[in-house]
């Protein structure tokens, strides 16, 4: 067995992000992101402040959350580090409720205890330290708000390349737990997670009432072209399925993608 490599470079993914942002409205209308983007927004929801708060969008991109969140009436701080995604994202919120803080999430300094919700769907997995890094999350979060992200799963992607024969792969991904994105003829390499070490993730940041959910479970039972078939063919049915799936914990790590959350305690010292 060869030894771990390390975690992504600080930054790495940003190119592949940069190429991606024209497009990158397109790449979510493709059925099994958009599938898994939805349920992540049905699992949010009920983590939003009520009446509206403040909210830190980590990788927020070209804003398609942000946007969502400030016509909802929330102020939301939105870290990007990709210029071009940083660009769109400033064009479509012109919204005096939402800042723009174009750092790597390992760099910004947002005041501590003054978020209510710290969101970082698709993008802890791309920092080098992401437990490191999410206890950093969890300090901007006041007493009694949450934390949620959404990151890809080792054990679907680990299955997907033994069904394509790519034995020799998935058993690097199995060792390394990482995984590497290549498009436009650039790679950004990522951390992938059970749901396991998401939970340590979390609890380790001191984080309560953790719940990690698989979204898409029905991706390793159905495989890539036949989930997409069946959201083809029948998208409620097949959301519904997904829906039920989801809520067991037993069949989490089969899902494409893993949602964790978790609340920073009432009480929490100083």
């Amino acid at each position: 067995m060869t030894s771990p490599r390390p975690g992504p470079a600080r930054g790495a993914s940003a190119a592949l992000y940069d190429a991606l942002a024209p497009t990158y409205d397109q790449h979510f209308a493709v059925a099994h992101r958009n599938a898994y983007d939805d349920l992540a927004w049905e699992l949010v929801q009920p983590l939003l402040p009520d009446p509206p708060g403040r909210i830190v969008d980590v990788g927020c991109g070209v804003g398609r959350w942000a946007r969502r969140l400030v016509d909802m009436g929330h102020a939301v701080v939105g870290i990007e580090p990709a210029p071009a995604m940083a660009a769109v994202a400033r064009e479509r919120l012109t919204s005096a409720c939402f800042e723009l803080v174009e750092q790597l999430m390992e760099d910004a300094c947002l005041a501590p205890r003054q978020a209510d919700l710290v969101l970082a769907m698709g993008s802890l997995q791309y920092s080098e330290e992401p437990e490191q890094v999410l206890r950093r999350l969890a300090q901007w979060v006041r007493p009694g708000g949450a934390v949620a992200v959404l990151v890809d799963s080792l054990v679907a992607l680990v299955l997907e390349l033994l069904a394509a024969g790519k034995v020799d792969e998935a058993l690097a991904r199995l060792e390394t737990r990482q995984g590497t994105w290549i498009q436009h003829g650039l790679r950004a390499d990522c951390h992938l997670f059970d749901s396991a070490r998401l939970r340590r993730a979390f609890e380790g940041a001191g984080l309560v009432d953790v719940e990690v959910r698989g979204l898409l479970v029905s991706w390793s039972g159905f495989g890539r072209e036949g989930m997409l078939d069946r959201l083809d063919r029948d998208r409620a049915r097949q959301m519904a399925l997904e829906r039920r799936l989801m809520g067991d914990r037993a069949v989490a790590d089969l899902a494409k993608q893993l949602y964790a959350s978790g609340r920073v305690p009432a009480a929490v010292p100083g």
